[in-house]
């Protein structure tokens, strides 16, 4: 059995976690600056491991440096967000087919089994949710296209998909908060099960459907990015 991690170490990847949810939450509007005294307040925790998790954040471009000021929540952009989602895409269906090609019946009930769950999650109704309900339906949003693609086996594939979906999460927040909640809930539902039902038939159009999905996030964000 590994040594238990020190206690200092195990604390800055709580911190690192918890700010990381926030952010890709939308909790902390674009641009802001985040105040070192607000954050430890925040958080509960001292300057060291908040300064861990600001420098992994930084390094994931998920915040920003700011010189001697600190750091900020980086600003979304049109360019960001298409180039973004399009190697998403690119990526991300190439592992669907990879999944696809060497999936078994395990990887299909887990696909059914995180299909049904993401159905089960609130939607977000507005600002006054921006935090924790974003976060639950993104975890388990996050855990169904993770099952989709889980049976591709090609690692360093799936990691690549998974920071660019870190960076993703961040409009699609926009998108949670914004959108009439009763139409999104009973589109995305419909979109996510034909998703699930072409994949477990190994039918082809299942890439392209994904395709679309991705596309229809990222042309809605597009919109509220430059209406």
């Amino acid at each position: 059995m590994p040594p238990a991690l020190p206690i200092s170490r195990t604390l800055a990847e709580q911190v690192y976690e918890t700010l990381k949810g926030d952010l890709l939450a939308g909790t902390f509007a674009p641009g802001s600056a985040l105040l070192t005294r607000e954050l430890l307040a925040r958080y509960g925790c001292g300057i060291s491991p908040l300064r861990e998790a600001i420098a992994r954040l930084v390094g994931e471009d998920l915040l920003v440096a700011s010189g001697h000021r600190g750091v900020r929540v980086p600003l979304p952009s049109l360019a960001d967000l298409n180039e973004t989602y399009r190697i998403r895409t690119l990526l991300e269906c190439e592992a669907l087919r990879l999944a696809i090609a060497r999936g078994d019946d395990l990887w299909e009930s887990d696909i059914v089994a995180a299909c049904y769950r993401l159905e089960r999650a609130p939607l977000p109704r507005g600002d006054v949710e921006r935090g924790g309900t974003v976060i639950a339906w993104e975890t388990r949003h996050r855990a169904f296209h993770g099952a989709l693609i889980a049976a591709a086996d090609a690692p360093r594939l799936i990691r690549m998909i998974d920071q660019l979906t870190d960076q993703t999460e961040r409009y699609r927040a926009i998108r949670l908060t914004r959108a009439d909640t009763a139409r999104l809930t009973r589109d995305v539902a419909a979109e996510h099960r034909a998703l699930a039902d072409a994949t477990i038939a190994r039918d082809a159009s299942a890439v392209d459907l994904l395709a679309a999905h991705l596309e229809r996030t990222r042309a809605f964000v597009a919109g509220l990015l430059n209406p």
